[in-house]
């Protein structure tokens, strides 16, 4: 396993003077960080071959070769490496080869601190995880699958001329796959946004119908899973749970104190809480099919069996992806601890709601489980009236009961 961290970063630019400016950016960062400037994709090519580096940011535009085609030459050879697009041309509608091969997309001319933050972030993130195949399989990722019906249901809406945009935002929230990629996409620079969405339904408005269907039809953003992993890692069952804690979270979120803007964040965490889960059961079926077997057997939660073969569990897993492709933080912490009584506080309401809802429906629904999922956890973060205002707003929602 991987114990440090080399922190090394490739820049990629045929503009000498973009080249020296981000060098004099960066000065100071270069005790702490292995940076590397090239001028065309062939000699960032020929580096890696002997220097691996941790992250690439190329500008679309290099001699020789368009930097989105060297970003697909580094998923195919280099797939742990993170891959950047940085650019200062407008790219409202991204393209088929750039939605597939970058991470993200950084638009020129960035503020040194708008950059030294996303490195930071990249950095934190590959810091979460602790097993090299993982990263690379994750890093990999272009698209996320979708159950087979909601992706039919979303291709048949797409190519109706009777299809509103909030038809298709309604298909997209109700889909881990197809929210994630489109809120990758609406976060990304490409947008020019002031502000992270992460709402899918509002990342579906901004974007437009055309936009959808361009990427979706002409790039392919959305996939279908194969039937038989759907039936086999019983993902049906992963898509009805991630809704229900979506919905209590929705309706804890004001017991806590937060407004309707404030539990987007939340919200979306609820509805990505197991990401990982798709991620391991879509692109790791053989090492995931022991896991989940041998935790059906034990009895005991599949989280506690992921951590002791993987050495990181879902939560990790999907916060990793969804740091990965730019998603808000917040959610990405919120995903990564709702497993983690000890990382909760009053101070991270918008992480403390997505863990109770969490901890609430396995003790309402799992029976299988419900010990491991016990109330004094709760029971320890609230008040006596908070905890009996939650546990009573979960009761009426399990009961069918809320409005």
């Amino acid at each position: 396993m991987k114990t440090t961290e080399s922190k090394a970063i490739l820049f990629v630019d045929s503009d000498s003077n973009q080249l020296n400016s981000l060098k004099r950016t960066l000065h100071d960062y270069k005790d702490r960080w292995q940076m590397h400037f090239m001028k065309n994709a062939q000699q960032a090519l020929e580096m890696m071959q002997q220097v691996p580096v941790d992250i690439v940011v190329s500008e679309t535009q290099l001699d020789g070769m368009p930097g989105s085609e060297l970003l697909k030459l580094f998923q195919l050879h280099y797939p742990s490496t993170t891959r950047l697009l940085f650019s200062g041309q407008a790219l409202r509608t991204p393209a088929q080869e750039v939605v597939h091969h970058a991470h993200q997309f950084i638009a020129k001319p960035c503020a040194t601190e708008i950059l030294i933050a996303n490195l930071e972030r990249v950095f934190h993130m590959r810091s979460l995880l602790n097993n090299p195949p993982l990263e690379e399989l994750i890093s990999s990722l272009g698209t996320l699958p979708s159950l087979p019906g909601a992706y039919q249901q979303m291709i048949t809406a797409l190519q109706s001329d009777a299809t509103s945009v909030a038809d298709i935002g309604r298909i997209v929230a109700q889909d881990i796959g197809m929210s994630t990629k489109v809120l990758q996409m609406v976060n990304s620079a490409f947008f020019g946004l002031p502000q992270q969405i992460a709402s899918p339904e509002h990342a579906v408005s901004l974007l437009g119908i055309e936009t959808v269907t361009n990427l979706a039809l002409s790039a392919g953003i959305f996939t279908q899973l194969d039937e038989s992993v759907v039936e086999e890692f019983q993902l049906e069952a992963l898509w009805q749970h991630s809704l229900v804690i979506t919905g209590l979270v929705r309706r804890l979120a004001p017991a806590a104190g937060l407004n309707r803007q404030q539990s987007e964040i939340p919200v979306l965490a609820g509805l990505l809480h197991d990401l990982g889960k798709l991620v391991l059961a879509a692109k790791d079926t053989g090492e995931y099919r022991r896991i989940v077997h041998q935790a059906e057997h034990d009895g005991t939660p599949l989280y506690e069996v992921e951590a002791e073969s993987l050495w990181c569990s879902h939560a990790t897993i999907g916060a990793y992806l969804m740091g990965l492709w730019g998603l808000p933080f917040p959610a990405v912490e919120a995903v990564a601890l709702h497993h983690s009584h000890e990382r909760q506080t009053l101070e991270r309401v918008d992480c403390l709601v997505v863990y109770a809802a969490n901890l609430l429906a396995h003790r309402f629904t799992d029976e299988m489980h419900r010990s491991y999922y016990g109330a004094e956890r709760l029971q320890a973060l609230l008040s006596p009236t908070e905890f009996e205002r939650w546990t009573g707003i979960a009761e009426e929602y399990f009961d069918g009961k809320a409005a």
